[in-house]
């Protein structure tokens, strides 16, 4: 089989962007300069660090809404997945087109906790293991680490440009139809990573 997967792993160092904001209208000017990847990573670490907020706000941008006592803005943001955006500039334009449509002036005050924009310095990088087989895949899947898993299921979406993970989309060129369905449509907020891997694991055995 000539078509082979590629195992690679990212990495990724938070980054204070010096944009700190009190209040709902400084949120949305920062919200359309800061560097695309503080959008990426206030909107798809948190999958990777799971336990950092309450199960029901998905991400901290909503996160910091609710602490405020905007729950109608803090809803509206965590229904934005960011699992159906391969490109950022468009998740960005979502995310302000969100806030702006259900921004009301008299919300704008000075909010107790402040938010912080961080970045992240990301790295992609080969593991130089490779793939050629379902039962290959299988067993490089296995030995794979959280890391690996979040890239291939998660952020890979965005280098690819596609909304089709990884795994995925190498199970479809090899044929493998409903084993690349079963997992794309596995979501990633109810369970951790781990539970994401075994269950990956799962369907490519058949179990």
């Amino acid at each position: 089989m000539s078509n082979h997967f590629v195992f690679k792993s990212e990495l990724w160092i938070p980054k204070y962007t010096g944009i700190k904001v009190y209040s709902v209208k400084e949120f949305i000017d920062a919200l359309k300069v800061v560097d695309k990847f503080s959008i990426f990573y206030h909107m798809f670490i948190n999958i990777f660090n799971y336990h950092n907020l309450p199960t029901f706000y998905t991400n901290s941008l909503s996160y910091w809404f609710y602490k405020n006592g905007h729950l109608l803005l803090a809803e509206k943001l965590s229904l934005v997945d960011p699992l159906d955006y391969f490109d950022l500039e468009e998740l960005r334009n979502t995310l302000i087109n969100v806030l702006e449509e259900n921004y009301d002036e008299s919300w704008d005050r000075k909010e107790k906790h402040p938010f912080y924009f961080i970045t992240a310095d990301r790295e992609v990088i080969e593991l130089g293991k490779f793939a050629h087989t379902l039962d290959e895949f299988i067993e490089g899947i296995k030995r794979s680490s959280i890391n690996s898993i979040f890239y291939h299921f998660i952020t890979s979406r965005i280098e690819n440009k596609t909304t089709i993970n990884d795994y995925s989309s190498w199970l479809y060129s090899i044929g493998e139809v409903k084993k690349a369905e079963k997992i794309n449509k596995l979501d990633p907020y109810p369970i951790t990573l781990y539970e994401i891997k075994k269950e990956i694991i799962r369907i490519l055995e058949g179990k």
